[in-house]
């Protein structure tokens, strides 16, 4: 039997912003074989074109860009203009109809994994949009079972981040973080590291809440009461899993190259290192759910429009959507014992 490429239905994201440009520029570094369908509107995409000198060209329902031939996934602009570099209500709309074209084709099982190109989220927050990211909104798509378990995680080839909280105050974050949620989380990113990443036996280091480990109680007893526990309930359960570990140390000295998958108590105390370490080139793995989802690590860059720009994120994005489908697919197929 023949098998075709994996098909990944792509959100169009802000087109004030450079995600088009992103996409396209990818699209001449991406190796393995796959087939596109992008939500938008036909002559908003030509109206990027235009504006941004994006390559190739329209013509009966594709955008012919070198040897891809990219399915466009029509949708209404209802008078959205280009306005490159700044919000703007009419694409913010866009871009949520872009979303949910998207999202469906996946969970319907018409697309293989979704990209979503980056948004404003105060831009769509201020139309109405409930979610407080993307994340939240493709989970809530997957049905009420997935809608309060996505796991975020950020990566680079060699480093993963998980988030065990993720878009909410640092103010909240301490009341957040349960022994429960923690084990739950400890579960998803073994999972995801074995189902996705091909990592037989994941070692994972899950790092403290507070400074020091909360040195012995002196700077708060979150870590020995909630962290340390959830981390021996998830051993005794068979997950290979170390901590609480100072954050601070534990990037500075390396300490990452030793383990397959960290856990982040929250947004920033993961993501400002992991950043750091990618230099452009991460990419969001949402985890989790029962649908493949991956984004550039980037926002929209209203600022950047139409200056150079780095699309080795949206690259990444799209070989690691590529290896994931393909590995669910294999494991899926393999024969049982």
């Amino acid at each position: 039997a023949v098998v075709l490429p994996p098909t990944i239905a792509v959100s169009c994201g802000d087109v004030n912003g450079i995600g088009l440009r992103c996409f396209a520029e990818a699209l001449v570094h991406v190796a393995p074989p796959v087939r596109y369908q992008l939500a938008i509107c036909p002559d908003m995409l030509q109206s990027c074109i235009e504006a941004y000198g994006l390559p190739g060209s329209l013509h009966d329902g594709f955008w012919i860009v070198g040897s891809h031939q990219i399915t466009i996934d029509s949708i209404r602009s209802n008078g959205a203009a280009l306005t490159p570099g700044q919000a703007s209500d009419d694409v913010s709309r866009l871009a949520v109809r872009s979303l949910e074209r998207a999202i469906g084709q996946v969970v319907r099982g018409s697309c293989d994994a979704l990209l979503t190109l980056p948004i404003n989220k105060h831009a769509l927050q201020r139309i109405g949009w409930p979610y407080p990211g993307q994340t939240e909104m493709v989970a809530a798509a997957c049905g009420p079972e997935a809608q309060h378990n996505p796991l975020m995680v950020l990566c680079t080839r060699d480093v993963r981040v998980a988030l065990a909280t993720v878009h909410i105050p640092l103010r909240e974050v301490a009341d957040a973080i349960t022994q429960d949620l923690l084990v739950q989380r400890l579960h998803q990113l073994r999972n995801h590291l074995q189902r996705d990443l091909n990592i037989a036996h994941p070692r994972i280091a899950a790092l403290a809440l507070n400074p020091h480990a909360g040195d012995y109680g002196a700077i708060g007893d979150e870590d020995d009461t909630i962290v340390r526990p959830a981390i021996a309930q998830g051993n005794e359960q068979g997950i290979d899993a170390t901590g609480p570990l100072p954050a601070d140390g534990f990037f500075a000295f390396g300490a990452m190259a030793d383990y397959d998958g960290i856990l982040a108590m929250y947004h920033d105390q993961g993501l400002i290192p992991l950043k750091v370490l990618a230099q452009g080139a991460g990419v969001n793995v949402t985890a989790g759910l029962p649908i493949v989802r991956t984004s550039p690590d980037h926002g929209t860059a209203y600022d950047r429009v139409f200056s150079t720009i780095d699309a080795r994120s949206t690259a990444l994005a799209i070989e690691m959507a590529v290896e994931i489908v393909q590995r669910r697919n294999t494991s899926i197929s393999a024969p049982q014992p």
